[in-house]
């Protein structure tokens, strides 16, 4: 029997061990990760639980800084020096 975890309840956690910079150990019980790993043909590696252990190499985890939050003024100056350049 398949155990059913609240979406609260579930997680996915990313896991590098410091001796071993080459992999990454995931862990997940969420189903969107799940099926997003199967239609990368990622294959687990092993059942845990109501989830499933994954190794990935290190090149296969990309870590971003994420998208800069800039206010509307910013926004707005920005737009202004673009038009400006285009009305030479």
């Amino acid at each position: 029997m398949a155990i059913e975890l609240a979406p609260e309840e579930r997680e996915t956690c990313l896991n590098m061990a410091g001796d071993n910079h080459n992999e990454w150990a995931v862990h997940t019980d969420d189903p969107y990760w799940i099926r997003r790993f199967e239609k990368l043909g990622i294959q687990p590696t092993a059942k845990v639980g109501a989830g499933n252990r994954y190794i990935l190499r290190a090149d296969q985890v990309l870590i971003r800084r994420g998208k800069p939050q800039v206010s509307d003024a910013t926004r707005q100056a920005r737009a202004a020096r673009l038009k400006n350049l285009h009305a030479v």
